[in-house]
């Protein structure tokens, strides 16, 4: 409970750093400052005194009056108190912003764009993803709702060499039952070429031929 006795606090002069962090992070409501002695103030901040003189002598914790030989370090308390959380909040960030660099970084690696949220998951997180998709792509094939794209490369291969056969087959076939004359069947022939060229420019303007898996077949596979 807060003391309501005034207490005389030594003469300390605030650079305008300080003078900062103590507007950003004073002490709790509750608590009324005090000059302390390192055991106190490590009392206070639940740390031990190795802990305190660490702070002091190698992170640069403010002191009131510099103790030695003998005299003992005064340490404002909401000046210690400001200090350490500014400190852990600078920590904070800093972990933050190397964290997402790095996942930036993996991300620029594996070919992700930067701006996919999935591009900063950890590799933990997108290894448990991948995994999550293996077995939903497992159930999916097994109920026949997810055909492998082999399978279909190999059916739309089988269906468009038919239909190639077909139409090349086709202006032979008219002359034969229809008694075409030569003129006529070059124009069958001509009709089956444009057919042909209307499926193949269809098929690579939907860029199946930069498909990776066995690349369906392309304009000289079934045009020729």
């Amino acid at each position: 409970m807060a003391d309501d006795q005034t207490v005389t606090l030594v003469a300390v002069e605030v650079s305008a750093e300080l003078e900062k962090i103590l507007a950003d992070y004073p002490l709790p409501a509750t608590v009324q400052d005090a000059d302390m002695n390192q055991e106190e103030l490590a009392s206070a901040l639940n740390q031990s005194v190795n802990t305190i003189a660490k702070w002091i002598r190698q992170e640069g914790m403010p002191v009131a009056q510099a103790g030695g030989n003998g005299k003992s370090y005064v340490l404002r308390l909401s000046h210690c108190w400001a200090w350490l959380k500014a400190r852990d909040a600078d920590r904070d960030l800093r972990s933050q912003h190397n964290k997402q660099q790095a996942a930036a970084l993996q991300a620029e690696m594996l070919g992700l764009d930067v701006s996919d949220p999935n591009a900063h998951m950890t590799p933990k997180a997108r290894r448990e993803m991948a995994e999550a998709d293996l077995v939903w792509n497992k159930a999916q094939r097994e109920r026949r709702t997810l055909v492998q794209l082999d399978e279909v490369h190999d059916l739309l291969e089988s269906v468009l060499t038919m239909v190639r056969d077909g139409i090349e087959a086709m202006p032979d076939l008219l002359e034969r039952e229809l008694n075409l004359k030569p003129d006529q069947v070059a124009a069958a022939v001509g009709v089956g070429h444009d057919i042909l060229t209307s499926l193949t420019e269809k098929i690579e303007a939907a860029e199946l031929q930069e498909r990776t898996v066995g690349d369906l077949p392309d304009r000289q596979l079934w045009m020729n």
